[in-house]
């Protein structure tokens, strides 16, 4: 039976010599950024408003009772605070998704018109 100490030994000595032999090759990183997923203008306002919800508010501790209880209630004598809290940052939420939504149209727009611009080009161009 190996001790723990020289199990890492050998390990570090069969990596290195796997590496030796070309093994743990890394590929050179790219440069390529891949787009990313379009997310739906619907899915954008949803994600901004925010609903926090007070059924989540509760322990999973055994006797974890008294303590849901604490948590709901100092949850119910804070309402007015958190209210206010999440009506501010659900109206930023809102006018950063409206802004974003208003940038992708503007984007979609001159990809639209860069587009027919090429199309142009390449009709008027006798060896298009």
């Amino acid at each position: 039976m190996t001790s723990p100490e020289e199990a890492v030994e050998r390990a570090k000595a069969e990596a290195a010599a796997a590496r030796a032999k070309g093994g743990y090759r890394e590929e050179q990183p790219g440069f390529e950024v891949s787009p990313a997923a379009r997310l739906a203008d619907w899915r954008l306002t949803e994600w901004a408003m925010i609903e926090p919800d007070p059924a989540k508010a509760y322990s999973t501790r055994r006797l974890g009772a008294p303590i849901t209880w604490l948590k709901r209630g100092l949850l119910r004598l804070l309402r007015q605070y958190h209210d206010d809290l999440a009506g501010q940052q659900s109206r930023f939420n809102a006018q950063i998704a409206a802004h974003v939504m208003s940038l992708d149209d503007r984007v979609r727009e001159l990809e639209e018109q860069l587009a027919a611009e090429r199309r142009a080009r390449r009709g008027g161009d006798p060896g298009g």
